[in-house]
């Protein structure tokens, strides 16, 4: 039993009748749920390619998988330090690396901001999703492979760097390289929004849970940021009850179909819905604590090490 006090117990019991009270089971059943999500969109199936099928559809071409990891010194502002790094694997041996470092200490300030910490995590993800869309678009130049698989919707790349992505874009369409982009999270609200006007709060990932079965897709206009140049779908690729997110380039939406079938077909029904080459780039390109560490004892005088980067927290004897 763990030493758990009356009061928070309490508490616990507390939040989760509120919450009851925000999802009824009533509106969040199952049947009830895909009967109004039916209103605004279309559900459909797909099946599995054989290996066979996937390799005569992608004609001799590679597979190419796209990740990035990023990682900080445990310290708290200025004094971190965070490493990233980015991969492009192809399923032909091929593979393209890209690396950076941020640290706050380098940049002149004179005093903390309002909105300081908000701004550089911000800033990190920018970082890292500069250097996928420069690793995959090394890809495309060095390899020209057949299909794309990026980590993550390729909407949130375009919104952090709107002109590389662009350029990424262009050359994957004038070299007939599909891009497709798989969102482990939902993090949308636009099926919700339109389905509960009323309900703020709710979400796409809410409306959408335990809805789908395995090989099912659901499309629907609301999905679509207008102007974007994307289509979007969502997809139950395994047994769990939340599906993820695929999108891809509205100029490519003929493989639309394709492309949501070799996702299906690249992840095991009992994983957490992404792509099992996707994950092997994921193994490969995250930066560990450990890694961190070693890289900062490695690269970094003692001097400075300990000066900017060690947290007295460190010292801890408990």
């Amino acid at each position: 039993m763990l030493p758990v006090s009356e009061k928070l117990r309490q508490k616990l019991e507390e939040t989760n009748r509120d919450l009851r009270k925000v999802y009824p089971e009533e509106v969040f059943n199952r049947s009830a749920m895909k009967e109004r999500l039916a209103t605004i969109g279309q559900f459909s199936q797909v099946s599995k390619w054989s290996g066979p099928e996937m390799k005569a559809w992608l004609r001799g071409r590679s597979l190419v998988g796209v990740d990035g990891s990023v990682n900080s010194t445990p310290g708290t502002h200025p004094h971190t330090l965070s490493v990233f790094q980015a991969l492009a694997k192809g399923t032909g041996g091929e593979e393209y690396w890209a690396a950076d470092l941020y640290t706050p200490l380098l940049e002149k300030e004179e005093k903390p901001e309002e909105g300081q910490l908000a701004r550089e995590a911000q800033h990190r993800g920018r970082l890292l999703a500069g250097l996928e869309i420069g690793t995959a678009l090394e890809a495309v130049r060095r390899w020209s492979p057949g299909v794309i698989l990026m980590d993550g919707s390729l909407y949130h790349f375009r919104i952090d760097h709107g002109k590389a992505w662009e350029e990424l874009a262009n050359e994957a369409e004038k070299a007939g390289v599909l891009l497709v982009g798989v969102s482990e999270e939902i993090g949308t609200q636009a099926l919700a929004r339109t389905l509960f006007p009323g309900q703020g709060n709710y979400s796409d990932r809410e409306v959408l849970f335990g809805v789908m079965q395995p090989g099912e897709v659901y499309i629907s206009p609301e999905l679509e940021p207008p102007g974007s140049g994307l289509w979007k779908a969502v997809l139950a690729p395994t047994r769990n009850p939340q599906p993820v997110g695929v999108d891809g380039l509205l100029s490519q939406s003929a493989a639309r179909e394709e492309l949501l079938r070799l996702v299906y077909s690249l992840t095991p029904v009992q994983g957490r819905g992404i792509p099992l080459w996707l994950d092997i780039v994921d193994q490969e390109v995250r930066v560990t604590d450990s890694l961190v560490e070693a890289m900062v004892e490695q690269h970094i005088d003692p001097d400075l090490r300990h000066r900017l980067l060690v947290p007295k927290r460190s010292d801890r004897v408990l």
